[in-house]
């Protein structure tokens, strides 16, 4: 049988390339990336963390 091969360490934490933040007195969410320009706009959090999830593959 074939093993999985595992990493002793874990890998180091990378910096996020786009963050999720919720606008104020609304209900949207903006998904922005390190020069702090809009991506995206969301209705719901799962959304814009789905949109970050993706653009990070």
């Amino acid at each position: 049988m074939a093993r999985k091969q595992q990493d002793s360490a874990p890998a180091p934490a990378a910096q996020a390339a786009y963050k999720v933040v919720k606008r104020e007195k609304d209900r949207w969410w903006e998904v922005r990336d390190l020069q702090d320009e809009l991506v995206c706009v969301t209705v719901y959090k799962r959304g814009a963390v789905e949109v970050v999830r993706r653009l990070a593959t």
